[in-house]
């Protein structure tokens, strides 16, 4: 797997469901996405940036690969995206809560 960097791109988490792959940044949802489809396709996302995080670390690790630069962005967009994602979870248990607050 390569990463190629482009300045008008960006690799960002997104909550479109569409996946982590290079897009503009200001990308719409596409019209009709549900929530729950948007969420789950995030979770995929967070879980493939582990799984490439892990890959790159385990490469350096044993000496297969060089490539400090490329395992330390994986490690870090890695980290960025399941603090994102633990965020979201912790807006939707608060909103939840308002929600059950508002029922009594």
């Amino acid at each position: 797997m390569s990463i190629q960097f482009d300045p008008s791109m960006r690799n960002v988490p997104s909550l479109d469901g569409v996946g982590l792959g290079t897009r503009e940044i200001g990308h719409k949802a596409p019209a009709g996405a549900d929530f729950a489809t948007q969420l789950k396709g995030f979770v995929g996302e967070v879980n493939n940036y582990q799984k490439v995080s892990e890959l790159k670390s385990d490469a350096f690790a044993t000496g297969k690969s060089n490539d400090i630069h490329g395992t330390m962005i994986a490690v870090e967009q890695a980290e960025i995206s399941l603090r994102l994602l633990g965020n979201v979870r912790n807006r939707l248990v608060e909103m939840y809560r308002e929600v059950m607050r508002m029922g009594s």
